[in-house]
């Protein structure tokens, strides 16, 4: 299920990512192709302006190519009017085509593309090179505008000046060019994106299911760990009921050792689910603690004086170091069921003659409350998991200690409502501190 999961998440994001790089290619590819475009125009009617004439319209041009009236011009140019050529060719009607006189191969190749093609605005390859073409009728009301050299260095070829048409050949090679290069460089990027962010996403689809992937698992112990524990208290009550209905004859006095087994039973499995009921408490995201300032030494005093009886039993030397009068904003009950539950997991695991000292100190803002117990050092490996549910560090999950390994899984939650932090190091005697620190 994580799997499938992990390449939903890999293949949206994908999905999502190329839609929004081919938007941002395409942008960038139609910007500059219309940048262009607009330049040549733009130069082209310049050219327009020094001949004083208007291009003429798509059927205009299509009857000026293929029957033309009139002596025809050529001029070639680029966009920094370095390539300059002007021609006079006499126009023929031969079979629809231009024959061009005195001029070179050039033109002939030029006129003989543009006459055949059929669109506006025209563009041709000739040469390897790509030509854009205009065609204009000059006529004489406007050879005022044009300059006088212009018309100096024409008119001996133009006579009387009757009108002719000029074709304008624009050399939009570069152009071409750069937009080629263009969409190849972004093809090569895009791919190479595409590739990029294939592996990001699959890194950072994997990274955040990480803990989803260790909730799943927790998940998993968790029942796994539960049914467990269940399982023994309903296996008593479960035999011992089975001897009570195999013996109707019995008194009931004779039979109250399997009716205490079976209250043994219930009671331990009530423990259990208000354990659990606790625990699922403190860990949801909605539950609130209403929050006041009190005072930290009375509530962390009466828990110690409770369990004083405990330690005295279990022949534990029992003492405190609380420092009087320490206010914390916290809440009373919490904080009462969190310093029991750490004095009641000291001296569960605490030997007899061994020490408990609970403390209760404060250093500047920081208030720490802390539950120290020797005899019996958490080794180095195992501390990282004392926090986890269900955890005893026996594997044979017995109940010599009528414990369930949930208690400091309660403290955590606990410590993370109240916005605190729990600890757990053992110094060189071999002595368990587990610290709580409230900000």
């Amino acid at each position: 299920m994580l799997k499938k999961l992990r390449n939903k998440m890999l293949w949206f994001n994908m999905a999502l990512t190329s839609i929004i790089v081919l938007g941002a290619f395409t942008f960038i590819y139609i910007l500059n192709a219309t940048q262009i475009e607009n330049e040549i125009q733009s130069l082209i009617s310049q050219e327009a302006n020094t001949l004083a004439a208007v291009p003429l319209d798509e059927e205009e041009v299509r009857q000026s190519l293929t029957e033309p009236e009139y002596p025809m011009m050529l001029t070639i140019t680029n966009s920094t009017n370095e390539l300059r050529h002007i021609a006079l060719v006499d126009v023929n009607q031969v079979e629809g085509e231009i024959q061009s006189t005195d001029e070179s191969d050039l033109y002939e190749a030029l006129a003989d593309a543009a006459t055949k093609q059929g669109e506006v605005p025209n563009e041709v390859k000739v040469n390897g090179r790509y030509w854009r073409y205009t065609l204009f009728l000059v006529t004489s009301s406007s050879y005022y505008s044009i300059s006088n050299d212009y018309i100096e260095e024409y008119s001996t070829s133009i006579n009387n000046y009757e009108p002719f048409y000029e074709v304008l050949f624009f050399d939009v090679t570069d152009y071409t060019t750069s937009l080629s290069n263009l969409r190849t460089t972004l093809l090569i990027i895009g791919v190479l994106a595409l590739v990029s962010i294939y592996i990001a996403s699959f890194y950072v689809a994997k990274r955040a299911l990480r803990p989803v992937e260790l909730a799943w698992r927790k998940q998993k112990e968790f029942i796994s760990n539960a049914s467990h524990e269940l399982k023994t208290p309903l296996a008593i009550i479960q035999v011992n009921a089975e001897v009570l209905a195999g013996s109707p004859e019995e008194t009931l006095e004779s039979q109250m050792k399997w009716l205490e087994n079976i209250q043994l039973g219930s009671e331990r499995m009530d423990e259990l689910v208000n354990s659990l009921l606790l625990l699922t408490k403190f860990e949801s995201a909605e539950q609130e603690v209403v929050r006041s300032v009190i005072d930290a030494s009375q509530v962390v005093q009466s828990v110690y004086q409770s369990m004083e009886a405990i330690a005295l039993e279990k022949g534990i030397h029992y003492q405190e170091q609380i420092t009087k009068q320490v206010y914390l904003e916290s809440n009373e009950q919490v904080l009462r069921q969190l310093t029991m539950i750490l004095v009641d997991n000291a001296l569960k695991y605490t030997p007899a003659g061994e020490t408990v000292t609970v403390a209760l100190v404060k250093h500047q803002r920081i208030t720490v409350l802390q539950v120290s117990n020797s005899g019996c050092p958490i080794p180095e490996e195992k501390i990282s998991y004392v926090f986890d549910r269900f955890y005893r560090g026996d594997p044979s999950h017995n109940h010599q200690d009528g414990g369930y390994g949930l208690g400091l899984a309660i403290a955590k939650a606990i410590t993370e409502t109240l916005q605190a932090q729990i600890r757990l190091t053992v110094d060189q005697d071999g002595v368990n501190h587990f610290e709580v620190s409230f900000h």
